[in-house]
C-alpha cells in the first residue's frame, strides 16, 4: 500500500468577524503563522486550525470533539455570530507524480503548508460567500416587500428603513472586497507557479468569482431599487408639506372671512 500524505479540510463560517488579535493573545494554542487575515495553529502532527478575520475558520484533520472544544473558548473572540450553519469540507492527498484537482479530492505530487494553506483559504471565502448570499437574498426580499408596498399605495416604511438597507448593502460591498479580498492572489502564489496553479483550480471549481459576481450583480440591482425607493419617499413627503401648506393657507382664508 502506497505511503501518502492526506489532509481532510473542514470549514465553518461562525461570525462576521473575529478578532484575531485578542486570539493571538488568549487562544492557548501554538501559534504557527501570523498574517493580516488569519492565524494558523498547529495542534499536532499533521493538524492545524486557520482562523480568519472575516469570520470562517478551517480545521485540518481534527476529529469533531477537538474542534467543538476549541470553537467554545474561541466563540468569546466572535463579533455578530451567525446563527445558520455553513460549512465546506475537502480532501488533499500527497500522490507521486500527480496533480490532479478535483471536486472534492485534489491528488498533489507535493503536499506541505503551502498547499494546506491555499485551500484552507478558498474553503473559507465559499462558506463566507454562502453566508454573503443568504444576506444579499434578505435585503432582496425587503426590496420586493417595499415595491409591493408602493404599488398598492400602502407603503409603511419610512426613509430611516430604506436608509438602513442601503448601508447594509453597503457594508456588503466593503466586506466583500477589504476582508474577503476575493479578486486578489495570496502572496504565497506569487513567485510559486505550482500553488498559483492549484488557487485557480480550487477557485474555479468552488465558483468564487461566478459566485461573486451574483452578488455582486444582487447587490447592485438592491442599491438602484433603493435609490428609487428613497426617491418615491421623497415626492411623497414633498406632497405631504405641499397639502399641509395648503390646508395652512385655506384655515387662514377661512379665519380671515369668519373673522370679518
Amino acid at each position: 500500500m502506497q505511503d501518502y500524505k492526506e489532509y481532510n479540510l473542514e470549514a465553518y463560517y461562525l461570525a462576521k468577524e473575529i478578532n484575531l488579535a485578542k486570539v493571538a493573545d488568549k487562544l492557548d494554542k501554538n501559534l504557527i503563522g501570523r498574517r493580516r487575515e488569519f492565524l494558523t495553529y498547529l495542534l499536532g502532527p499533521r493538524e492545524f486550525l486557520f482562523i480568519f478575520s472575516f469570520g470562517a475558520v478551517v480545521f485540518v484533520n481534527v476529529a469533531k470533539d477537538v474542534q467543538a472544544a476549541i470553537k467554545r473558548p474561541l466563540s468569546k473572540f466572535f463579533i455578530e455570530p451567525v446563527k445558520k450553519s455553513y460549512d465546506e469540507s475537502y480532501v488533499l492527498r500527497e500522490v507521486e507524480r500527480k496533480f490532479s484537482v478535483g471536486e472534492n479530492i485534489a491528488n498533489l505530487p507535493v503536499l506541505g503548508i503551502g498547499e494546506v494553506e491555499i485551500t484552507a483559504r478558498i474553503l473559507a471565502q465559499s462558506v463566507a460567500l454562502e453566508y454573503i448570499s443568504d444576506i444579499t437574498d434578505e435585503i432582496l426580499i425587503n426590496i420586493e416587500s417595499m415595491n409591493a408596498g408602493l404599488e398598492r399605495g400602502r407603503f409603511s416604511k419610512n426613509t430611516k428603513d430604506v436608509l438602513r438597507l442601503v448601508a447594509q448593502n453597503n457594508n456588503i460591498i466593503q466586506f466583500v472586497i477589504t476582508k474577503l479580498s476575493l479578486l486578489d492572489k495570496p502572496e504565497i502564489t506569487w513567485e510559486n507557479s505550482r500553488l498559483e496553479s492549484l488557487f485557480s483550480q480550487l477557485a474555479d471549481i468552488f465558483e468564487l468569482r461566478p459566485r461573486f459576481r451574483n452578488v455582486e450583480y444582487k447587490m447592485n440591482f438592491a442599491r438602484d431599487n433603493s435609490e428609487l425607493i428613497l426617491t418615491a419617499l421623497q415626492g411623497r413627503r414633498e406632497s405631504f408639506l405641499e397639502m399641509v401648506i395648503i390646508v395652512l393657507i385655506a384655515i387662514d382664508i377661512l379665519i380671515y372671512f369668519l373673522g370679518g
